[in-house]
């Protein structure tokens, strides 16, 4: 009888030889054996959930990256509850294409069939702006709760990066001005009203100056995130849960972007002290012989990552992102970044990823940034093996800088429903 070996990515040999290769992972694909058209698949392949990853998924447009990003998603909620419920994950989606793992992949039951699956709906939360509830439900897309964050949490750089506003010029020292005075009569919990008044009775300045900033205020209250409550960090990172923050209505806004941008910055800073401390509690009672966590590992997935930390430039996410990337391991957090423009993510980001999953990639600019990454473990040119990679969606290559090997595979079929497909103008009879 000829034993198929596991392939287990992420995970180092001696977490192998501690725990084996199953326990604490996720069945993401298989193996893909020769080249091209004369592939075909073989054995298993899983993921490590138990440690702390960077880790990019990128792909040209169509070749399944975000597909491949839901599959990874959907291994965390089935995991057994021993190792989910010390877990808990976060999808950041400016597109709107997540909301459907709440549905069984009723479309693809033959396929999954053939990879030993069944169509399986997930028990996500699907959080979006407070004040963009109603627009969901004229168009019937189901939510399951809304989200606000309060102004008195956003720093001065933080409104001048979504303002688009430079701190050394009138603007930027009058926003200064406005969020100091703020902070020394209410601290933190101050509204967006209390801004515009603060803005208009700052006498020292151009009226040009104060309305100007005066609007850019008024605008932020159409974005529907903004309340003095804000939303509770415990809401996003319950143990054993897949939140899904739907940020793609911001689509239509001016600077939509920077706004998303804010919101995700906000929300990894709380999401990595919050961890800190609990590393801190965990460690001092290992220390007394209990094995306790805290709080869970919180995995962020994030699409379109190179807009929330581009290559050129910072946004608003742009240094909480970075801390995920060179400190997150200690504390635990995991970061996966997803963009089909590699060459456009922030190369700090890049050089980090302990994990690379690339499906095809054709660019020149996007295989070159890659190949800065190549590491001594890699026989041929990071070319080559996308060359060699059947055509078929979600076949890629993965770079694991913990066991030093370079694979081929194709990711397993999703199990709830993927809504990201491209549309087409022929219909079905």
């Amino acid at each position: 009888m000829i034993r198929i070996p596991k392939i287990t990515i992420g995970r180092s040999e001696g977490d192998i030889e501690k725990y084996g290769s199953k326990k604490g992972t996720g069945y993401i694909g298989k193996h893909l054996v020769g080249d091209k058209g004369e592939a075909h698949v073989a054995n298993p392949i899983y993921m490590d959930l138990s440690r702390p990853h960077v880790i990019g998924v990128f792909g040209k447009r169509g070749t399944g990256k975000s597909y491949s990003m839901g599959t990874m998603a959907e291994e965390i909620l089935k995991a057994p509850e021993s190792i989910s419920n010390n877990l808990s994950a976060i999808i950041v989606d400016p597109m709107g294409i997540y909301w459907s793992m709440k549905f069984p992949n009723e479309n693809d039951t033959a396929l999954l069939d053939d990879w030993g699956l069944k169509p399986d709906a997930m028990d996500v939360q699907l959080y979006i702006p407070e004040g963009q509830a109603e627009e969901f439900r004229e168009k019937d897309i189901p939510y399951d709760k809304t989200f606000t964050i309060k102004p008195g949490e956003l720093s001065t750089s933080d409104w001048a990066m979504t303002f688009d506003i430079k701190l050394n010029e009138p603007r930027g020292i009058l926003l200064e001005k406005v969020l100091r005075d703020l902070e020394e009569d209410y601290g933190e919990d101050y509204s967006l009203d209390n801004m515009v008044e603060y803005a208009s009775t700052q006498g020292d300045f151009k009226e040009e100056t104060r309305k100007a900033l005066k609007n850019r205020f008024n605008a932020a209250k159409e974005w529907g995130i903004f309340s003095v409550e804000g939303s509770e960090l415990s809401e996003f990172t319950e143990r054993g849960t897949l939140t899904i923050l739907d940020l793609s209505l911001f689509g239509a806004i001016r600077g939509s972007w920077s706004v998303r941008s804010l919101v995700v910055g906000l929300l990894s800073n709380k999401i990595l002290r919050e961890r800190m401390s609990s590393k801190r509690l965990e460690e001092m009672r290992e220390m007394e012989g209990m094995q306790t966590s805290e709080s869970p590992i919180v995995w962020m997935f994030i699409d379109e990552a190179h807009q929330f930390l581009p290559n050129d430039g910072e946004t608003p996410a742009s240094d909480p992102l970075l801390s995920w990337v060179k400190i997150g391991r200690e504390p635990g957090v995991s970061l996966v970044l997803c963009t089909q423009q590699p060459y456009k993510l922030n190369p700090d980001a890049l050089s980090q990823c302990d994990v690379v999953l690339s499906h095809r990639l054709t660019s020149k600019a996007d295989i070159d940034a890659l190949k800065n990454i190549m590491q001594n473990y890699m026989r041929y040119d990071l070319s080559t093996y996308i060359d060699n990679l059947p055509k078929a969606k979600g076949c890629a290559i993965c770079l694991d800088d913990n066991s030093e090997r370079v694979y081929k595979l194709r990711m397993r079929p999703r199990v709830s429903w993927h809504a990201g497909g491209t549309p087409t103008a022929i219909k079905d009879e």
